[in-house]
């Protein structure tokens, strides 16, 4: 049993992550998965460094823009 636990999370792990990548709302996601909770849907996902400082980059950019 302990495999097919394993394999599942690996899938909702692949399937939230690209997702995630792929531009779609989290909410959205979250009720996909039928989680709760956003952190929950979090451990899920595992996102290149290269998304990451895209996505960050992105977020900040009108913080900097008057400087």
């Amino acid at each position: 049993m302990a495999c097919r636990k394993s394999w599942f999370r690996t899938r909702c792990g692949t399937y939230v992550t690209h997702l995630t990548e792929g531009g779609v709302d989290r909410r959205f996601i979250q009720q996909q998965v039928g989680h709760e909770c956003d952190s929950s849907t979090a451990i899920y996902t595992h996102v290149s460094d290269d998304f990451m400082n895209t996505a960050l980059t992105k977020a900040l950019a009108p913080a900097f823009a008057g400087a």
